[in-house]
């Protein structure tokens, strides 16, 4: 499957109406992707394109991003957030804030704090924000 065919399919699978369930045969297509951080990114801005669907806690789609932890996630993470911030990707923002051995505390707080003090940050990621430590 190409990049385009895998978000086509998690399209699908996020417009189904029902809990996000990544299909078998997409999942495979993912972990075998060739180029895998550039996967990653697309599943980030897909994640921050649809702030309303439940993708679990952490769900596939964070087991598989979180695969690259260390290797340009986190990075990718933060620009996903500051572009579209939802209230799931700012839950994974969070999980990497709390990361043992991640040194870019100051940079997720400088991030939190910005959003917090946004006029346009909608009520839901105010509100993620809100219920998580960032201490």
């Amino acid at each position: 499957m190409t990049k385009e065919e895998i978000i086509a399919a998690l399209e699908m699978a996020a417009d189904s109406g029902e809990s996000f369930v990544l299909p078998q045969e997409v999942r495979q297509a993912m972990t075998g992707y060739p180029k895998p951080l550039e996967l990653a990114e697309a599943v980030l801005d897909f994640i921050g394109t649809h702030p309303d669907t439940d993708f679990g806690k952490p769900g596939e789609l964070v087991h598989f991003v979180e695969h690259f932890s260390g290797r340009g996630y986190e990075e990718l993470l933060a620009a996903s957030v500051r572009r579209t911030p939802t209230a799931h990707n700012i839950w994974m923002l969070h999980r990497c804030y709390h990361a043992p051995g991640d040194s870019r505390h100051d940079t997720y707080r400088e991030l939190i704090l910005a959003l917090r003090q946004a006029d346009t940050t909608p009520e839901a990621v105010q509100q993620a924000i809100s219920s998580l430590s960032w201490d």
